[in-house]
């Protein structure tokens, strides 16, 4: 009797896990018999979580019946190629059947005609184990690189370009800016003390310009900057990019030609102002996020000379 106590008590929560298995597949082909296949995609992932096969067969025919649900089941299918993965390197040649479909498809992941194929000639060779002995592993396939490139803004310089790489894990990239504004200035200005106050000089101008006055407005000249840094995956579609690079920008000066009776002349000339000029390191912190399976947005900020903070933004493509 003690026997058949400890027999049973053991073999309690075997059917209490096999009982909750039947409850979210049952519950799930309910709500897959009405088509809604959102309330079938909830029921389906607590299965995934045991890495349950049933669940892993149902969520596929989601994905396949429903093109609008593929946002929604990203993460979903991903836990699903986790599963599959274990199993396949447990010889599991089911599950090896299903990561074929799962690469050749871009379920849960980047479409790889590699990945399938190596699952595919993976699978005849634990199909056939005395001719795998003489076939050459080929090793695990190599994990795809995507590419990005995009247009990048900045206050200092609205016309910019971005373009990298990244993988599930990290990336890189290299920014570029400028204002294509490359006017050659009519001379210089600096300004010395003069008694009490201090005087504007202008140097290497023309005889034409040899009397002005300031017209108070300024224009940025020759803005360039560059920067190349990493990007480290925190979520789902989601990285984090951090980077450094150099930036420099001229300032000009706007003045207004005078003759001897300081009477205007119709003309204006710019020069340069090194007082306002600018040069120095730049930094940059930005979020990265994959959207619509081809395309991406950044946001963030950058630091220029460690004194001025501008935001910056961009979007592109990846393939």
């Amino acid at each position: 009797m003690k026997k058949m106590m400890m027999v049973c008590l053991l073999l309690l929560p075997l059917g209490v896990y096999a009982q909750r298995q039947t409850e979210y597949n049952r519950r799930g082909d309910e709500a897959m018999g009405k088509k809604d296949y959102r309330d079938a995609k909830m029921w389906y992932e607590e299965g995934v979580t045991y890495c349950n096969s049933y669940s892993i067969d149902q969520l596929t025919k989601i994905w396949q019946a429903d093109e609008t649900m593929h946002l929604s089941m990203r993460t979903a299918m991903a836990n699903c190629l986790n599963c599959l993965n274990e199993q396949a390197l447990e010889h599991d040649t089911a599950a090896m059947k299903k990561l074929i479909v799962f690469y050749a498809e871009g379920i849960g992941t980047a479409r790889s005609e590699s990945s399938a194929g190596y699952w595919k000639n993976l699978l005849e060779q634990t199909r056939q184990p005395y001719a795998a002995v003489a076939t050459p592993y080929a090793g695990a396939p190599k994990e795809r690189m995507h590419f990005f490139i995009g247009y990048q803004s900045a206050p200092l310089s609205f016309f910019g370009i971005q373009f990298g790489g990244f993988n599930s894990r990290l990336g890189w990239y290299l920014r570029l800016h400028s204002d294509f504004s490359f006017q050659n200035p009519a001379g210089t200005v600096r300004r010395e003390p003069d008694g009490d106050g201090m005087r504007t000089v202008l140097e290497n101008v023309g005889d034409e310009f040899r009397f002005a006055r300031e017209t108070g407005r300024t224009k940025s000249n020759k803005t360039l900057t560059g920067s190349v840094g990493i990007m480290v995956k925190t979520a789902e579609d989601l990285y984090l990019s951090a980077g450094a690079g150099y930036w420099t920008r001229d300032v000009l000066r706007q003045f207004q030609a005078v003759d001897d009776d300081g009477n205007d002349l119709p003309a204006t000339f710019m020069v340069n102002d090194p007082d306002l000029s600018r040069s120095g390191m730049k930094i940059d912190a930005d979020a990265v996020y994959l959207f619509g399976k081809r395309f991406y947005g950044t946001v963030g900020c950058s630091v220029y000379g460690f004194k001025y903070v501008y935001p910056e933004a961009g979007i592109g493509v990846y393939f």
